[in-house]
């Protein structure tokens, strides 16, 4: 299941100009982009359809998208990653067991739909910085609730962000939350694309995760967040061939050892290659297997299970 974006539409409601807009909007992406290199995929849901309507008074979504060629790629990005279900914010309200019909939330005196869906759901919420009063990590809310015999009023705080570095904040809840997801081998292979677009496999290395020792999985599972966060945020070309590892135990195998990690690559026509990177697993003796691909940006899995001996790997 992807991380739900709720879209603060409050912030699509100012006075900004079309320029100061589409300065917003390269910052929002580029917070999208950031969210969604985290791995564990990313959903963004909005109170109707937010490309049909306005990012600013008077300015239309279309308007945007239509001022240049950059805009329309950026358009692109965004329409990927939004929700495509009718309602969808009543969806996850209701999926979630809330009644959007018994709760009202308000910002500084204005009823906030998006940021209250945040705050219902502990999800997060994303406003188009066009304004300092969305330059915030978290954002305060007053919670209007139906109660037995009146309305009960609370207040709550919500997580939030306008620009990549905001969202930096919460990226370790993001990457709890997106991993305590992936409870098996399965579910975890199921959802790989979302959570690991920069961790390819060979096909072996899908037989040996699901005949996987159960007591490996959560450390299996820490470590390929650990490899995904290196491959996409800790590998600088330009500037080590090697990346700034994310998981303090990935080494490369001695040379007398090298044989035991060598397979077939099918994505170099079956030619035989040394997977030598690799980390460990505990308790136990336990190794993940894996390769450089720097001409992709991606690292290539070969083998998952016991520290392999000369009798162990075919």
């Amino acid at each position: 299941m992807p991380l739900s974006l709720f879209l603060n539409e409050l912030s699509c409601q100012s006075e900004a100009s079309p320029r100061q807009v589409d300065e917003a909007m390269a910052t929002f992406v580029n917070t999208l982009k950031r969210l969604k290199g985290w791995g564990q995929g990313v959903e963004l849901v909005t109170d109707g359809s937010f490309n049909k309507g306005e990012l600013a008074r008077g300015y239309s979504y279309a308007q945007w998208v239509n001022a240049t060629g950059m805009n329309r790629e950026r358009s692109r990005l965004i329409l990927s990653l939004r929700s495509r279900t009718p309602g969808a914010l009543r969806d996850v309200l209701e999926a979630a067991g809330h009644d959007p019909a018994e709760v009202e939330h308000f910002h500084d005196g204005r009823r906030a739909v998006g940021i209250g869906a945040a705050q219902l759901v502990d999800g997060l919420a994303v406003s188009l910085p066009v304004s300092p009063k969305w330059a915030a990590t978290w954002l305060d809310v007053d919670v209007n609730r139906v109660g037995e015999d009146d309305i009960e009023t609370d207040r709550a705080r919500v997580r939030h962000c306008s620009t990549p570095e905001e969202a930096d904040d919460h990226e370790a809840w993001a990457r709890d939350t997106g991993l305590s997801r992936l409870s098996s081998p399965a579910v975890l292979l199921d959802r790989w694309d979302d959570s690991f677009p920069a961790l390819e496999r060979l096909p072996r290395f899908d037989r040996d995760l699901s005949a996987l020792d159960p007591k490996w999985f959560r450390p299996v599972r820490d470590l390929l967040a650990a490899l995904q966060t290196t491959a996409a945020d800790h590998w600088d070309l330009g500037r080590s061939p090697e990346p700034d590892w994310q998981d303090p135990h990935i080494t490369p195998e001695s040379l007398r050892r090298q044989h035991l990690c060598t397979f077939p690559d099918p994505g170099l026509d079956g030619r035989a290659v040394c997977f030598s990177w690799h980390g460990r697993m505990t308790p136990g003796k336990g190794r993940l297997y894996f390769r450089l691909v720097p001409e992709r940006m991606t690292f290539r899995l070969a083998y998952v299970g016991d520290k392999p001996g000369s009798d162990r790997l075919s």
